[in-house]
């Protein structure tokens, strides 16, 4: 019974990431974003709470930039350094807990991963009117600020370590290979839908690799929502709900796909899963 409950609300939490993004006309505010990946594991959490937590945080670095005696107003730097004194650093014990994507566990637990760690930092910085902005850096996520002293890119993940052309050209090259050369397509700036996504991403990897199939498709199904045109989401979906043996809808989606799809080993491999789905439903028929 509990496991209808948390679907039935799974469910309307689509239907309100649908009117969020569909019929407002604009992007939800970062936070709201960020904070709303929880509904993957828990849709009955309550986010609207999230960020009475960031201005909690912020009174936090309030007061140890009080009593470390930090000059007014806070500069970058100081809200770095108080980041970091705060307790906020990357889970690199457990990098794919699931809880390292969930803002309110992050906000508790004070460790993550780059881009979740990036959000919080973000919201921390504007509320001390300071200007960052997340970064679609290739396998690890950054920030970059903006202000009359210029620019420049860190890393929460790594205790708020600063980045300059040749840190980001070393990182670049540990992530995707000594080749890759850093052009200004890998610092392009992260939209809250590019966050919601990419930490969409994470807990799909990490619903397959834990062969949590149910996890992976409330991960999938949360950025069809953004993305409904993507053909591979929707292949994915269908090919989780055959997983979780619920035929009728992967009959629907993969059928779906299969108009769409111009490969023919794709068609078959889809014809194939759709056959074996259709006799399985006419078992129970």
């Amino acid at each position: 019974m509990m496991s209808l409950v948390t679907e039935r609300r799974f469910r309307q939490r689509l239907e309100e990431l649908s009117i969020v993004w569909h019929v407002n006309n604009h992007q939800p505010a970062l936070a709201w974003a960020a904070a709303a990946v929880t509904w993957v594991a828990a849709p009955e959490r309550d986010i609207m709470t999230i960020p009475k937590q960031l201005d909690a945080l912020a009174d936090a670095l309030w007061k140890w930039a009080d009593e470390t005696g930090q000059p007014e107003p806070l500069t970058i730097e100081a809200v770095a350094e108080g980041f970091v004194a705060l307790g906020f650093r990357g889970n690199t014990e457990n990098y794919d807990d699931r809880r390292n994507s969930f803002l309110e566990d992050v906000l508790t637990r004070r460790v993550g991963i780059p881009i979740t760690l990036s959000v919080v930092f973000i919201e921390l910085a504007a509320r001390f009117g300071l200007r960052c902005e997340g970064i679609n850096f290739p396998g690890h996520f950054l920030v970059r600020y903006s202000g009359p002293d210029g620019v420049g890119y860190l890393d929460p993940f790594h205790q708020c370590q600063w980045l300059d052309s040749d840190g980001l050209q070393q990182l670049l090259q540990q992530m995707c290979g000594p080749q890759e050369q850093l052009c200004a397509e890998h610092l392009q700036v992260a939209q809250p839908a590019d966050i919601f996504l990419r930490m969409l991403n994470n807990i799909y990897r990490i619903g397959l690799e834990a062969k949590d199939w149910t996890t992976a498709l409330r991960a999938r199904r949360m950025q069809f929502i953004v993305c409904p045109e993507d053909p591979y989401i929707r292949r994915d979906i269908g090919l989780l709900c055959f997983q979780l043996e619920r035929w009728s809808e992967a009959v629907i989606w993969l059928e779906e796909q299969k108009q769409n799809t111009m490969s023919e080993a794709q068609h078959r491999i889809l014809e194939a899963h759709i056959n074996e789905a259709k006799r399985e439903l006419a078992r129970w028929n």
